[in-house]
């Protein structure tokens, strides 16, 4: 009888033993997400990381309905444009001019072009697809990325009345 209860412990002790690790292991890091270029190749490190700006930056605002993660991958000028409206409602209607009940968002891989003819500063355009009450809308906006601190933001966001 009492070696039936050791087994139970031991067999228990291991299950926690297994349990625990699971867990452990299970909490790595999340890994960042991987962009390719319009060929479906890996795009370079110095792409990804505008890319992941870009997108960052309007998933915070259109799906996460978060605008303090928004403002981590906005430059300090549009940081403060953003503070200023202060919602996120209002930054959809008076700064990106938008509103998506459900959008997906890409972008242009080609469209990378440096902006006034300086490095540190790239035009990109992303295009949304989404719903806004019942309606598909789909449309392109062009925005500036710098270069701000070692990583890339949104620095601006441009007229699409304007695009050449």
């Amino acid at each position: 009888m009492m070696y039936i209860v050791q087994a139970k412990r031991r067999f228990f002790s291991a299950l926690l033993a297994a349990v625990t690790m699971g867990f452990l292991v299970g909490c790595e890091p999340a890994k960042e997400t991987s962009y390719t270029n319009s060929m479906g190749q890996e795009a370079s490190h110095e792409t990804q990381s505008k890319m992941h700006a870009a997108l960052s930056f309007y998933y915070s605002i259109y799906r996460e309905n978060n605008l303090s993660k928004a403002k981590e991958f906005a430059s300090q000028r549009l940081s403060q444009l953003l503070e200023h409206y202060g919602s996120v409602s209002a930054v959809q209607r008076y700064v990106l001019n938008r509103y998506f009940d459900r959008v997906e968002i890409s972008i242009d891989p080609a469209s990378f072009d440096a902006y006034l003819n300086r490095d540190d500063e790239q035009r990109v355009t992303l295009v949304f697809d989404g719903r806004y009450d019942g309606e598909m809308v789909k449309d392109r906006r062009d925005i500036v990325l710098v270069k701000e601190n070692n990583a890339w933001r949104v620095d601006q966001i441009l007229d699409p009345r304007y695009r050449p």
